[in-house]
């Protein structure tokens, strides 16, 4: 099974929660010499929480096992069939950027243009009203808060796999997502699976004006 990361910055984050842990365990040092044993075992209990847990979130990996998903979530691997998913919704990989809340990832192409990197959520249920609000993962995952099984960033490769295995629910992908890799999800669709592509115009508006 090929396995993918959920997160793009792995290694920035690593470092910092790293050497905010190596801080707290400094204070410790600190605390045995200036202040008492307690507030020592505290500093040094808090930063070796904060050098290891985080680590477990960061690396965490998805992929397909079987018929069904296999991701990790809390450091914890779990499953899920392919009956369990309703829909995967394809949309703007975002991350949390300190000083700066979350933001969308981008990367640079050869010409230089620099264009969104996809994210990917498979999702329990899902309401096809409401995906004009999902033009990010994040907006995705408030949407549908306690309908998200995982989600993470795309690698086309996963999206290969799963579109060749018995995975039979929605694709839905959003148009910036559509328009910036159109020959993948073209050459997906010229092999008979259908992918839904939606905007950020209301389905309650549309059906109004039509």
């Amino acid at each position: 099974m090929k396995k993918y990361y959920r997160m793009v910055r792995r290694r920035g984050n690593a470092v910092f929660y790293g050497v905010l842990g190596a801080v707290f365990i400094g204070l410790g040092v600190m605390a045995i010499f200036f202040m008492n044993e307690i507030w020592a075992a505290v500093c040094f209990a808090a930063g070796a929480l904060l050098s290891i847990l985080p680590q477990f979130v960061i690396f965490s990996k998805y992929g397909l096992q079987g018929n069904g998903f296999r991701y990790g979530k809390c450091g914890i691997v779990r499953t899920a069939s392919f009956q369990q998913v309703h829909a995967v919704v394809i949309c703007i990989y975002d991350e949390y950027r300190r000083w700066k809340g979350f933001v969308p990832a981008y990367f640079e192409l050869r010409d230089g243009r620099k264009v969104p990197f996809p994210a990917i959520l498979c999702l329990k249920k899902v309401n096809e009203d409401d995906l004009d609000l999902c033009d990010t993962r994040t907006h995705a995952k408030l949407t549908f808060r306690g309908g998200v099984l995982f989600d993470g960033a795309l690698e086309f490769d996963f999206l290969e796999e799963l579109v060749s295995s018995a995975y039979d629910g929605d694709i839905f992908v959003s148009q910036e997502i559509y328009d910036v890799y159109h020959p993948v999800f073209e050459k997906i669709q010229k092999g008979g699976r259908e992918i839904k592509v939606y905007d950020r115009i209301p389905q309650k508006l549309k059906r109004e004006i039509k």
